[in-house]
């Protein structure tokens, strides 16, 4: 047997977006029903999946694993933002950080 969080209660909502976005961004709401990339330190309100130029598949609730950049994350409940590539530590809202990878730079959390 195997410990395994994939599939969660994992929802993934679908968002207009005026440009193309790298899958695993943080993305932000930036206006009516549309996301953006969020930028560098800014809290995210969901993880790209999967889009294009046109729309994108976001998932807002689940167990995910993103790139982090700076200091490991802390397990347990621990604040999380955007960062220069996936996620960083800081900011004021936390997620339940389940498993840190620091060889890959990897953190999964749950949102």
């Amino acid at each position: 047997m195997s410990v395994s969080f994939g599939g969660f209660h994992n929802e993934t909502v679908t968002f207009k977006v005026n440009e193309e976005i790298k899958n695993g961004t943080p993305v932000k709401i930036s206006e009516n029903a549309t996301v953006a990339a969020c930028g560098d330190g800014e809290e995210f309100c969901g993880i790209l999946v999967n889009g294009d130029n046109a729309y994108a598949a976001v998932q807002i609730y689940g167990e995910v694993t993103a790139k982090y950049s700076g200091a490991a994350p802390e397990l347990g409940y621990s604040a999380l933002v955007a960062g220069a590539d996936g996620v960083k530590a800081g900011g004021s809202n936390k997620y339940l950080v389940i498993s840190v990878d620091e060889a890959a730079e990897t953190v999964t959390f749950l949102m």
